[in-house]
């Protein structure tokens, strides 16, 4: 990195690692997104209806809502799913194919809770967390 700028230096740095996790047998690390990103991610779920928020009282839209709440959790999945070795996005967070593959994927729910953490950044910190910690 010798003879690069500052502004060069830090457009090179891979993003912060949360955490790695095993699923199905590989190791795959949870990266913290940068905010443009997770900004980008919302508008998607919002654009496509994937939030929780948007549903009727009815029965039936309560299990589209559920649906729609799932695939917008495997879009902020696919936004922090990166490769150990390359440091290097698995997955899309724009693109349907990617998204329909996490939202069919056995260990979704085994990595919902440290990916949102991953995800949310320094907003994790939940309405108990802050009751705990004041």
């Amino acid at each position: 990195m010798e003879g690069l700028t500052l502004k060069q230096r830090l457009a090179q740095k891979t993003r912060k690692l949360v955490k790695t996790v095993e699923l199905d047998g590989d190791k795959v690390d949870l990266r913290r997104p940068t905010h443009k990103e997770r900004v980008a991610v919302l508008k998607l779920i919002e654009d496509a209806n994937e939030m929780p928020n948007n549903a009727e009282s009815t029965e039936v839209s309560q299990a589209n809502a559920t649906g729609g709440n799932l695939r917008g959790i495997s879009r902020m999945v696919a936004c922090v799913l990166y490769d150990p070795e390359s440091k290097l996005r698995l997955y899309d967070p724009a693109d349907p194919g990617d998204i329909d593959a996490i939202y069919g994927a056995p260990w979704l729910e085994d990595v919902t809770a440290d990916a949102q953490k991953a995800f949310m950044g320094g907003l994790k910190e939940s309405v108990e967390e802050a009751r705990g910690n004041s």
